[in-house]
């Protein structure tokens, strides 16, 4: 391989990688989960721009046992390579454990198609994918794609592809809709990427592209965890006060919640359980809403608003019902009020249908007290 050639040919690889490998290191305690995707993208990004090269010298050096090799691991890598970003997305898998494992079925089915060219003495078997022929010149190796299964790489690239958009169009949608513009313009570039490979035969397109899309999508999720609560990850005060300015007209719906006895819990457990607490209720409250409609915000100290961005209508009842079960399962509980922005229901304003919703608050937690015999903390 020449190695000088191939530095000089993958300067902005290495550029882009390096200034994304130092970020997301600086944010390994931070933003933990994306930053090991990152950094494990990175890492097979460049792994395949030495393999992409090391076959390019197998070709022009007549080695059709090691350009097999690399070849196959670079139709292994590929799909892999568009599998991670599906990861750095920022889906949630934890409640959508089953298509996480469906997604990995095609890898290992890619990896076992793939492995059947090694197979060099084994007829057909070690033709029906690709194989490599020794040119007339007696000194060359040529890649040579064996039957239409030589594609079923490409096939699963575009199904991940499909599943970015899928997350892109349906899962950010109100408030999100303008955001998932980012996700589709590198969907854009990496299909016409992919479509390039195979109409010039080349195989060190996909690595640069890739790295770029990936860098852009970490950037862009380093941007939304920016507005974000660092206690509770839910979005902040401020990012909850630019929503409401923003998309006040498309906001139908809304839940106020009010965490009880707080105060209680840190005078005679300390603010650390306090703030597990708080921390405890914010996952309670994300598991439960609709993200595809819904953001919630912890707007104060122990006050949460939930905005529905265009949803349907009973969507929040379900929402509110699954949070008060799952909160009588937990050691913590909060006073809950809802509303809907309907002008049947009177409510022709997003001021008036949060008063609604904190009057409702309030009564549900004068029941709690009342119930509980404790003294309510006076504002």
């Amino acid at each position: 391989m020449d190695i000088p050639s191939y530095l000089v040919s993958n300067i902005p690889l290495f550029a882009i990688s390096s200034v994304m490998i130092f970020l997301a290191f600086r944010n390994l305690r931070v933003r933990r989960k994306e930053s090991i995707y990152f950094l494990v993208f990175t890492t097979i990004v460049l792994f395949l721009s030495v393999v992409c090269a090391l076959e390019k010298y197998s070709q022009r050096a007549g080695l059709p046992v090691v350009g097999t090799i690399f070849t196959a691991i670079g139709y292994i890598l590929r799909p892999t390579l568009l599998f991670v970003f599906v990861l750095l997305t920022n889906m949630d898998f934890r409640r959508e454990r089953w298509f996480f494992w469906m997604l990995g079925i095609p890898l290992v089915v890619n990896s076992v198609l793939y492995t059947l060219p090694l197979f060099m003495n084994v007829e057909p078997i070690n033709k029906l994918v690709f194989y490599y022929a020794m040119n007339d010149d007696g000194v060359t190796a040529s890649f040579v794609r064996g039957s239409f299964l030589n594609f079923f790489s490409h096939a699963i690239c575009l199904f991940y592809l499909g599943v970015v958009a899928y997350v892109s169009t349906v899962r950010f949608h109100g408030k999100h809709r303008r955001d998932s513009i980012v996700l589709l313009i590198c969907i854009v570039f990496v299909l016409a990427t992919v479509a390039a490979e195979v109409i010039s035969k080349r195989n060190d397109l996909l690595n640069i592209v890739c790295e770029i899309c990936a860098a852009i999508n970490y950037i862009f999720i380093m941007t939304v965890n920016s507005s974000k609560d660092p206690l509770t990850n839910l979005y902040d005060r401020r990012t909850y006060l630019e929503d409401v300015s923003r998309y006040k007209n498309i906001i139908n719906g809304l839940v106020v919640i009010d965490m009880n006895e707080l105060k209680f819990v840190n005078d005679n457990y300390g603010h650390q359980i306090g703030d597990k607490a708080l921390s405890s209720l914010a996952t309670i409250f994300e598991s439960s809403i609709e993200p595809s409609v819904m953001c919630t915000y912890r707007v104060s100290g122990d006050e949460f608003v939930i905005l529905m961005f265009q949803g349907k209508i009973g969507q929040l009842d379900s929402t509110v019902s699954s949070i008060r079960e799952k909160m009588n399962e937990s050691e913590y509980s909060a006073a809950i009020g809802c509303c809907y922005l309907d002008k049947k229901a009177g409510n022709v304003s997003f001021e008036e249908a949060i008063q609604k919703a904190e009057e409702l608050m309030y009564q549900d937690k004068n029941k709690h007290y009342n119930e509980t015999g404790h003294a309510r903390r006076q504002r």
